[in-house]
Parts: structure tokens; sequence; C-alpha cells
């Protein structure tokens, strides 16, 4: 018997649009990846999605936070895993021992850190962040930082593998500000080389900047949303298509009708005073809600495809339900109503939710809570 998911709502990956968005990036930015699979993956799945990535052979895994790169070292025993937040001092056995990469900004950290480490007589390895503009975490690449880096690799409990930056706008139209940022990055790295110091890991490269800028030589890119089939910006699409190449959807949000009734006109449908029908219609109920991240907003603003057909969300949407007046539309309780999906096919894109939203596609597809099951095809 298939695995069946838990639940009439879920969201389904496409393990083979994955695989073929990791190869395209690579191909693209002609460097090997690192597959950034930080909040839950972008609403993929991190365990089901990473599995695919190091199938495809990602050299690393990226995430945000300490918890995120526990849950992939209980399955995934020998890839590198790095944190590209901070993770407070009093955690740092616990980076030790379960081998995992941290991000450094800061030496009184990396001091700790490496006294820690020496105490387990261990070595922890860490990659230092570089602020060229994004204003966020990060040395500032001046001379003084260079020399507290330089600092920072004598420190006998660390093993300093690697140094990155971060873009703030390599999805825009003119890179002007994106080319500033890569030329400070590549200046830091000479006064740091001048000063005996190289690294077997310099990335700059997010999925923006992998998709249509220079690789400057470097060794990793850090692909996050793009692996998952969408884009930053309609900039980055349009390199990619000037190219001839497509990134493919990996996320559809999916969710079965439980209960099918016709309501009669005057009556309200969900919470408060939201939907009044002014003529009998038939109301399909769906299992999804605002505590899935199907927010409550979307109520008579959103839509979804039944048998190929869009389909109005009506009323308030539930904190677990939500309804979609189904028409004439030739249906019965079972059936499947595609919420968010590939907008070429009728569906909402995640575009077109955040649209609605007031708010981008990354957070689109990351407020799908882990409440959903994660069904991968």
């Amino acid at each position: 018997m298939p695995n069946l998911p838990t639940r009439a709502s879920f969201v389904e990956v496409s393990t083979a649009a994955l695989a073929h968005n990791f190869s395209l990036i690579q191909e693209v930015c002609e460097m090997p990846l690192m597959a950034v699979v930080k909040a839950n993956a972008y609403g993929a799945g991190a365990l089901g999605a990473s599995r695919v990535f190091i199938e495809q052979g990602a050299i690393y895994l990226g995430v945000a936070t300490l918890d995120e790169a526990l849950e992939l070292r209980q399955e995934f025993k020998e890839i590198p895993i790095l944190i590209l937040g901070f993770t407070p001092d009093h955690m740092a056995k616990t980076l030790v021992e379960q081998r995992i990469t941290q991000t450094i900004f800061s030496h009184k950290q990396a001091e700790h850190f490496s006294n820690v480490a020496l105490s387990l007589n261990q070595k922890l390895k860490v990659h230092i962040k570089v602020d060229t503009g994004m204003s966020r975490l990060g040395f500032l690449p001046t001379k003084e930082n260079a020399h507290e880096v330089v600092k920072i690799a004598k420190l006998k409990g660390l093993e300093v593998e690697g140094i990155f930056t971060h873009h703030s706008n390599a999805d825009a139209l003119f890179k002007n500000y994106a080319l500033g940022q890569a030329r400070r990055f590549m200046d830091f790295l000479d006064e740091l080389k001048n000063l005996g110091l190289e690294f077997k890991y310099r990335h700059m490269a997010n999925s923006a900047c992998a998709l249509s800028m220079d690789n400057y030589g470097l060794d990793l890119a850090r692909a996050g949303l793009a692996l998952y089939g969408l884009h930053p910006s309609i900039y980055t699409q349009d390199a990619l298509n000037q190219k001839g190449l497509e990134l493919q959807h990996a996320i559809t949000l999916k969710a079965q009708i439980v209960s099918l009734k016709t309501i009669e006109a005057g009556q309200l449908v969900g919470y408060g005073e939201g939907y009044y029908c002014l003529e009998p219609t038939r109301v399909g109920v769906l299992p999804l809600g605002y505590g899935d991240g199907w927010s409550k907003i979307l109520g008579n603003k959103a839509w979804g495809l039944l048998h190929g057909q869009k389909v109005p969300v009506i009323g308030g949407v539930c904190m677990d339900q939500c309804f979609v007046d189904v028409g004439g539309v030739p249906t019965q309780e079972g059936d499947e109503v595609i919420l968010l999906g590939d907008p070429k096919s009728g569906t909402m894109g995640a575009g077109d939710v955040a649209k609605i939203l007031g708010i981008i596609n990354y957070e689109a597809i990351t407020m799908l809570t882990r409440r959903l099951p994660r069904v991968y095809v």
C-alpha cells in the first residue's frame, strides 16, 4: 500500500524538479553547491529535500539555526552543515560534538568556541562572515578586521575552513551595488592572502548571484530559493531565460474536500460576517487553515484549482479549515483542490499569494507549517 499522507491537506514536493533545479544552478554558476535548507527547506521539508540535494552532489547543507542543523545531523551523519546565523555561546559543546560548522563574526565568540573545543580535545570548523554591504552580520572588510580574522585563524581550537559574504540586491536589474560588494569581498580576500591566510571555501553567491552574476573564481555557491523553482526577482528569471533555461516548480499545496453541501441564501460562511450566500451555494470545506500557514487574509481573495477549473476561496479562513465555492464544477467529497502550485496550470503561484498578502514569494512557501505533511513524488 502506498504511503498516504496523514492529513487530507498536504504539501506535494516534486523530487524531479528539485534535482533539475540543482543541476541547472550548478551548470549556470559553474561551482559546487551548498544547498540552503533553512526554514524547513523553504517549505519543501528539510530532510526530504536534503536527501535529494545530497544525491545530486551537494557538498554542504546550509541552515539558519542550531536546531535545524541537529535535525539534519540525526539523519545525515557525514555531510558538512553550516549554520549561517548566530549560535549562543552555551551551545558550543553541541556544535563540536555534532560536527556542525559555525559562522563566526566576533573574535570574543571565536575564543570561547576555541576554548570549548580544546577542552574536548577537538576542533570546531568555522566560516568567517564578512559584511560587504548587507549591514547585517559580519566583519566589515577593513585592514583592522583582516588582522582580527588572522588572529581567529590562529586559535588552536578552530579550523577556519571558509569565508563568505552575502549579497543585498543581486536580484536587481542594475548590478552596481552587487558588483561593489563583490569587489569589496575579493579585495578583502587579497588582503588576507597577503597576511598569509587562505581558505578551503570562499563563497558569496546566493540564488540571485548564482543565476545572474560572475562566479569570480570562488569555490562554492549557496543556492536557496531557486532550488525550489522560484526566482528572487523577474530579473534573475530573465537572465536564465536568455540562456534558454528554466527552473521547475517544486512545491504544491493540496487539500481534499472533506465536506460538500449546498448552503441556502442568507446564510453565513465561516466566522463573522465575511461572506453571505446571496443564492444557494455549493460549498466545499477544506481541512486547511491559518494554523497551516494558509493566511486568514486569503479568504475572499484566493482561489483553488478543482478539476482544472478555478474555484474561489470564500469566507474567513479558520485556523484549521477554509471554504471554496465549487459552483457548477462536478465534484464530490474527496476531490482534490490545488491551492498553491505552478501558475502555468492556472492555480495560484507563490507570487500570487505574495501579492494578496503584501509579502514576497519566499514567505508564501516558508509560512507553510510543519503541521502539513510533505509528500515526495
